[in-house]
This record gives structure tokens, sequence and C-alpha cells, in this order.
């Protein structure tokens, strides 16, 4: 079910971000194992409310051993019996309703976790998205530089440059060069992580167009919803089953019960058969040591998962309040830099080119209106793929519906 399935990038078309989560949904071995896990308490949630089974004894009584006859005394006998244990009231159908509230929590567990692997896969995603952008960026803003180098070159070969400028230009077109040695190592190891999300034997090759992730609702909305998350939900089932046990802790004072019947054949002459019932009960007479602390033990158990939930759902609304307020502040600083800064920029390196043409200005005044360009630039970037990231983690956040492997 899970076996990796062969990839090949160059002779198929590049993976989109829809396909590539429902390959992740449907190929990652966790989930799979969770899928298993569900199965296995759905199972066991129908064994446990079960009788245990009925016990078929077989014996032989007085049997002489000079003999070994049955008919030489009048009381050796053959008998066969039967007998059921029935567990004290109600304990069974607790564990049954207790394995129950325990796969649904399995349930839960898993459409959690494959909405974590989404959100995982989108931040790669994105992520590498945003490198090979700001490769491409660099490599644009290294043509411009080696540009520059040459201008500076020739400035000081016909002695109106120094040759302080041409050392300038040239470090600044070798850090750029550093600077995409870097960036494509870091696409290639955010292509490593999606092809190890997605199960695959090779890093895919992937759309390069961003992805319209839909943008979040209201705080208050956001906050609303928090309640319905599947991994918070999974908490409160936790918790609702540690609850059961207590339920299920207290059975324990209440007697288990035995009824046994027996048949036995006389084989003397004139001697009857003979016929054999009983109850037998187990007496829970002392609860102090066994009892009374399976009970508080239990107890202890639901507080903790109780406590457990309070401080996973404190957790999500600080996260949740923390995204939003990330995402409006990169939504915010996304549209200055488009409108204001970035065309600025744009605007002082033309103004900066023109006046050193002119001979106005100075190499370095280009070189530094460069830099200013290329950063603003990479800061689109960083703050479209922030954008993105926080868009994905309040989707996550705000998870409802049912996610199938």
């Amino acid at each position: 079910m899970m076996a990796l399935r062969p990839y090949a990038s160059a002779s198929v078309a590049p993976l989109s971000l829809q396909n590539a989560e429902a390959i992740a949904l449907r190929q990652n071995p966790g989930l799979g194992a969770l899928t298993q896990k569900i199965a296995e308490l759905r199972h066991k949630a129908v064994a446990v409310a079960q009788l245990p089974d009925p016990h078929l004894a077989l014996g032989a009584a007085n049997l002489p051993l000079n003999s070994f006859s049955m008919n030489q005394q009048q009381m050796s006998m053959l008998s066969v019996g039967l007998s059921q244990t029935f567990p004290s009231f109600g304990k069974l159908g607790l564990e049954g309703q207790q394995a129950g509230i325990e796969a649904r929590e399995a349930t839960d567990t898993l459409r959690g976790q494959s909405a974590e692997l989404v959100l995982l896969l989108r931040r790669a995603w994105l992520q590498a998205l945003y490198t090979e952008d700001a490769v491409a960026t660099v490599q644009h803003q290294e043509q411009l530089e080696a540009e520059s180098v040459q201008a500076a070159l020739a400035l000081y070969r016909s002695a109106q440059g120094t040759q302080a400028e041409v050392l300038r230009a040239q470090l600044a077109h070798a850090s750029l060069a550093n600077d995409i040695t870097r960036l494509q190592a870091e696409q290639a190891s955010d292509l490593a992580q999606i092809a190890q999300i997605l199960n695959l034997p090779e890093p895919p090759s992937i759309e390069k167009q961003w992805p319209n992730l839909p943008p979040p609702p209201t705080l208050a909305e956001v906050e609303a919803r928090l309640s319905g998350q599947p991994l918070l939900r999974a908490a409160q089932a936790q918790t609702r089953a540690a609850q059961m046990g207590v339920q299920v802790a207290k059975t324990g004072y209440w007697p288990d019960v035995t009824v046994s019947v027996g048949y036995g054949q006389d084989f003397h002459p004139g001697s009857p058969n003979w016929l054999s019932a009983g109850v037998n009960l187990s007496l829970p007479l002392f609860p102090g040591d066994r009892q009374d602390q399976d009970v508080a033990a239990a107890r202890a158990k639901a507080l903790q998962a109780q406590y457990r939930y309070d401080d996973q759902h404190l957790a999500l609304t600080q996260q949740a309040r923390a995204a939003f307020a990330r995402y409006e502040s990169h939504k915010i600083q996304l549209e200055r830099i488009d409108r204001q800064l970035l065309p600025t920029a744009r605007n002082a390196f033309s103004a900066t080119l023109a006046a050193y043409s002119a001979g106005r200005a100075g190499l370095n005044a280009v070189l530094r209106t460069q830099k200013d360009v290329l950063g603003y630039a990479l800061a689109r970037l960083q703050h479209r793929r922030d954008l993105g990231l926080y868009a994905a983690e309040l989707d996550f956040l705000t998870t409802q519906g049912e996610m199938q492997p």
C-alpha cells in the first residue's frame, strides 16, 4: 500500500501543490500507520465488551488406583462441567464505550496529523518557490554587477576611476555568486523535504506558479473554530476516555460472579447420576490497597488529560493570535514594498545611474542603489513567502472537516 512509486520529474508535467497534497495524504507512511491504529481500536472496542470465554471441565472422581475400574466403587464417577464468569456489573459496557472513544480519538488524531502534513508540505513548497525566484533575482543583479565591474575597469583604464572602485565592484559581484550558491543549496534541501513528505524516491519537479492559498477569516472566527480543530478534538476525546476510566475503576468495588453447572455419571450398578450447580463470588472486602488506589489513579489520569487539553487549547489560541498578527504584518509590508519602497528604490537607481553617466555621481553610489533594489526585491519575495506560510498555518488551525488519507 505504501510502496514507493517512481516519479520521473523529467518525463512528466510539473507537480501542482493540489496534486502534491493528494499524494501526501495517500502515500505518507505515518498516516498509513495511524489508519491501522484506528482499525485496531475499532476491533478492540468490540472485543472488550464481550463476556470472557466459558470454561469446560472434564474429570474423573474417586477412581480406584488398584484397578482403575469405574464400577468397582459406588462413588466412582466421570463428570463434565461448564462455568461462565460475569465481570462486575456494568464493567464490560463501560470498557466498550472507553475503547470506542479511544477509536474516535485516533480518528481525530489522523485528521489532525493529515492537516499537519499538508501544512509541512505547504511550508516546504513556498520555501522552494521563494528560493527559485530569489535565485533568478540575484542572478539578474549579478549581471548588473558584472556590467558595473566592466564599467569600473573601463574608467580605471582611462584614468577616470580608481582601483578601489574596481575592487568594490568585483567584491559585490563575487558576493552575489555566494548568495546564488547558498540559495541553490536551500532549494535542493526544500525539494528533498517535499520528496520525503510525498514518499517519492527522488525530488519532483514542481510548478513555478505561487499557489493561491485562501485568505484567513477574522481573528474572532479563527478563535471560534479552534474548538473543532482535530488535534484539540483528539485531546478532548482523550479526556473523555480517561473520565470513563474512572467509571471502569469503580466497578472494581463490585464482585465478579462465576456460575457453574456440572453433570456426573456413576457407573456402579444401582447408583444414581449426579448434578451440581454453584455460584462463585469474588469478595472485594479490603479495597484500600487495590480498588481505592485504582480509582485514585484513574482520577489522576483524568485530571492529567484535562490539564493537557487546557494547555493545548491555550497553546493553539496563542499560536492563532501570533500567526494572525504576523499575517497582517507581512500583508501590510508587502503592500508597502509594492506600492512605495521597491518603485522608489528603482527610481533612485535609475536617477543615480543617469547622474553617474553624466559625471555627477560616483560608482559607489550606483553600487549602493543597486544593492537597495536587490534588498527590496528579496524582501518582497520573503514577505510573499511568509504571507503564504502564515495563511497555511491559519488554515491548519481552522481545520474542521475530515481529511481522508
